[in-house]
């Protein structure tokens, strides 16, 4: 067999470029496959960029303008929780190739717009608890559903911390008391659980044959109970009517 040592010196780092390019383009296919992701995947990586875009800069405006306290804490923990979340998701757009947005969606700059054009700080604080209330109650949904979903294990994560943080802001938007819960988005219409539904019939048939199942175990053990209790009163009858032997006369053998 001929071996490395055995080729011409100039053949050997051309088989090494042929392996490492074989390598580069095949690769292991598991590996390709958990890299592979989803409109969904890629969307919510998006729109949580989008939403740092202009919360961030809501947040610190809340911190300078706002009139309640309240307001002020909450604009402080929304400038650090999406600092933190664009760190996360610089990262994750970098490892799958995701092209990130750079300037907020124009429903979001017009948000921006109503907060820095409120007449006084009381309307600010309104303007900002509200807008941002919806706008995490938007996204809500979407991170849920791309929680429950992905197949990508690295998106599963960044979903958990994405649904962890917005659910803290939503409560904490809704703790300045002056959010309108008639501005909320509404919950979308109710559709059949189809899982459930198949779990219940599921359930259904194996009660059953759990029931048919004891109504047959118990009719054929009364069967064979009451076969074998014939049988014995067969067997008294005949050995009733047997006539009694005759004693053997001395030499005799009674068949």
């Amino acid at each position: 067999m001929t071996s490395a040592s055995d080729l011409p010196r100039f053949s050997r780092p051309l088989l090494v470029l042929l392996i490492t390019a074989a390598v580069t383009l095949l690769g292991p296919v598991g590996d390709a496959r958990a890299q592979q992701l989803s409109a969904a995947d890629r969307n919510l990586i998006v729109n949580v960029k989008l939403a740092g875009l202009w919360e961030m800069p809501a947040g610190m405006w809340a911190q300078e303008r706002g009139k309640g306290k309240r307001t002020r804490e909450v604009g402080r923990t929304l400038m650090i929780d999406h600092g933190r979340l664009d760190t996360a998701t610089h990262s994750i757009a970098d490892r799958f190739g995701i092209t990130l947005p750079t300037e907020p969606s124009d429903q979001q700059s017009a948000w921006l717009g109503e907060m820095k054009a409120a007449r006084d700080d009381t309307e600010f604080d309104r303007i900002f608890a509200n807008r941002l209330r919806y706008a995490h109650g938007v996204l809500f949904p979407i991170i849920a559903q791309v929680r429950a979903g992905t197949r990508n294990d690295v998106v599963r994560d960044y979903a958990t911390t994405a649904n962890q943080a917005v659910l803290r802001h939503m409560t904490l938007l809704e703790s300045t008391g002056v959010v309108d819960q008639s501005l909320m988005p509404e919950a979308p219409a109710p559709q059949s659980n189809t899982a459930n539904a198949s779990m219940d019939v599921g359930f259904g048939d194996l009660a059953l044959g759990l029931l048919l199942a004891v109504v047959l175990g118990g009719g054929l053990f009364f069967a064979l109970r009451t076969l074998r209790a014939k049988n014995t009163r067969t067997r008294k009858r005949a050995a009733a009517a047997e006539p009694d032997l005759v004693p053997s006369a001395p030499g005799e053998i009674n068949v």
